[in-house]
């Protein structure tokens, strides 16, 4: 669902956006009670394969609001994407034979094609966003004829930190599953986990890290995204 955002000029909290929640809860409530409902506002950049989008966050940092637009160079968003890490940890659920297995240990989240491709993507989102709106990304690398790898996840500021959320790092999909004609395409669904495992998300050097309480995946429906911090102000 993607929906035009008021103009900056219009108040955040007493907002278009505001309204346009209040319009669509009230379409849903019937259905599944009042969730705030977390829609497209702005296309940084789409192709089949990636998808870089802002996305409204009602109450966003506990109603403060996010750092929006925040200022931040390709460069000192690059380093940061250099520096974050998956730790991926054994999962009581997995199975060899129903292929539920994942090897272990740390890996970097993104290669240096992507963070190539992604900073300048970032960097323009983060220059657009209002405090009620973060980054979402999505990328889908095929595989086989069936199955793709599927990798996405958010991007926001808040003070002097700038955090990264993963909902899927390499997940195995189904292709068909990405069809517009599918009731629920993943390229539409960037900040849902797509099947949760246990793990976190890192950043190198440590000490400017600041983890998330939310950084370890729990098992089941209520999983929610890998998230870090990084003090990127103070990277040298």
């Amino acid at each position: 669902l993607m929906i035009r955002r008021p103009p900056r000029s219009t108040p955040l909290y007493s907002s278009a956006a505001s309204d346009v929640y209040k319009r669509q809860c009230g379409m849903v409530v019937l259905v599944a009670g009042c969730v705030a409902p977390h829609f497209f506002t702005v296309t940084i950049y789409e192709s089949p394969n990636r998808v870089v989008k802002l996305q409204a966050v009602p109450d966003a940092n506990d109603g403060k609001g996010f750092s929006h637009p925040a200022d931040i160079t390709e460069e000192q968003l690059a380093a940061v994407m250099r520096g974050l890490q998956v730790e991926i940890h054994n999962s009581p659920l997995s199975i060899p034979f129903l292929g539920r297995t994942r090897e272990v240990g740390r890996r970097r989240v993104f290669s240096e094609a992507e963070v190539k491709f992604f900073a300048p993507q970032f960097v323009k989102g983060l220059a657009q966003a209002t405090p009620e709106e973060r980054i979402t990304f999505y990328e889908n690398a095929e595989v086989s004829d069936f199955y793709a790898l599927t990798t996405s996840g958010g991007v926001y500021v808040k003070g002097e930190e700038i955090h990264f959320l993963i909902s899927n790092f390499n997940v195995q999909t189904r292709i068909w599953q990405d069809n517009e004609q599918y009731k629920a395409p993943y390229h539409l669904r960037p900040m849902e986990p797509i099947d949760p495992e246990p793990g976190r998300l890192l950043f190198d050097p440590p000490n400017l890290m600041v983890e998330s309480e939310s950084r370890i995946f729990s098992i089941g429906l209520t999983a929610k995204p890998w998230e870090v911090g990084v003090r990127w102000k103070e990277l040298r």
